[in-house]
């Protein structure tokens, strides 16, 4: 009993100087003289604040590693874009730059959220939810550095013609069409399809563009340079259909039929039979294929993969015997056919030995009763 006594005594004494050590914290963080005195008046101290520099001791808290000493507190998105649209910007940020920096500051504080999670916070016509309190305080401390507007096209591509670098941004990203580019940019921003398409599109193109559609491209295309993957949908990506053509000749070895190569990359990705056909097919129509169709049949290439062996049907010995006499006479009827003129009785005796024959083997296919000799 006496050492028991002794640990709660012990744990109640760091507990205290825990506590006193947040109360510390806060106060420097508030720069304001709080009342001191024991833990007991955190909670006073704490309350005697104004609403925003509660916020931002609840932030140091976070940052601190102190969340047991939180509870978690939420707040309803509707309320979160009220208070975006009252700030001098509107609240219109470059989300392609602001969804990282919020991510990575959540993070600090031991939140774990995803980028598509917080994109949605944003999104007027996303369902009502809810958002961790403490994003109000860092957006708080948000300045101008991802404010985004209209910049010059020409910050986008320099003094290069605007449809050659959108060709070769386009070429070097891997997205199949100019449209699957700017359906990605708006997937990962603020904006609306239409905009980046009308922006990007045509021979006129926008003397003037947001700059987000700069931020978006700039950080796919350094994060190709540097060696990553650019974070963008697959369904967006493709390769040069003359790619898929090269690998037809590896593929053709190891299946009998090109519909049983097509039915197997269609189990595989999810898409119809009639386009994997399409994108084999050397026509011209398309210059493009899905990305994951190019993996699926690289990896049927380059896999020691055997080839299925036909079934034989006339294995099995009365099988045999039963079909050969049938053809035989089935031949014989043929040749009286031929060499005696049209006869509907040959004619009859011909089809229905020949159908007997492919009833026979079809029978043996699907493991049916073998008809019995005569």
């Amino acid at each position: 009993d006496g050492d028991v006594k002794g640990i709660a005594a012990e744990a109640a004494e760091r507990m205290q100087e825990l506590s006193g050590a947040l109360l510390r914290e806060v106060t420097q963080a508030a720069e304001e003289d709080l009342p001191g005195g024991p833990p007991c008046e955190v909670a006073a101290a704490l309350a005697s604040c104004e609403e925003a520099q509660r916020d931002l001791l609840a932030d140091v808290v976070l940052l601190n590693g102190h969340r047991q000493f939180l509870r978690p507190r939420y707040m309803d998105l509707g309320e979160l874009r009220r208070e975006l649209k009252e700030r001098e910007d509107g609240g219109q940020f470059a989300l392609v730059r602001l969804v990282p920096f919020l991510r990575e500051e959540l993070r600090k504080r031991g939140l774990e959220t995803s980028e598509r999670s917080i994109r949605s916070w944003f999104d007027e016509e996303s369902e009502a939810g809810q958002a961790p309190y403490c994003v109000r305080s860092i957006l708080r401390g948000v300045n101008g550095e991802f404010a985004t507007g209209l910049i010059p096209l020409e910050e986008l591509v320099g003094q290069e013609d605007a449809d050659a670098w959108l060709e070769e941004a386009r070429r070097r990203l891997s997205f199949r069409s100019h449209s699957a580019m700017h359906k990605a940019i708006a997937e990962v921003s603020s904006l609306k399809y239409d905009c980046v398409h009308k922006a990007l599109s045509g021979k006129r193109k926008a003397k003037r563009i947001q700059a987000e559609i700069k931020y978006c491209l700039d950080k796919w295309l350094e994060d190709l340079e540097e060696g990553r993957e650019p974070a963008i949908d697959e369904d967006y990506l493709g390769v040069p259909v003359e790619q898929m053509h090269d690998l037809m000749a590896a593929l053709e070895r190891k299946f009998h039929t090109k519909e049983e190569l097509y039915r197997l990359i269609s189990r595989t990705t999810g898409i119809k039979t009639g386009s994997v056909r399409r994108y084999f097919q050397s026509n011209g129509q398309l210059k493009y294929a899905p990305l994951c169709v190019f993996r699926c049949a690289r990896e049927l290439a380059t896999t020691n993969r055997l080839p299925r062996t036909r079934v034989s049907y006339l294995t099995d010995r009365r099988t045999r015997k039963v079909a050969v006499e049938m053809a035989q006479r089935a031949q014989q009827m043929l040749m009286r056919w031929r060499s005696e003129g049209e006869g509907s009785e040959l004619e009859v005796a011909y089809r229905e030995l020949r159908r007997a024959l492919i009833v026979t083997i079809k029978e043996r296919r699907h493991k049916a009763p073998v008809l019995m000799e005569q």
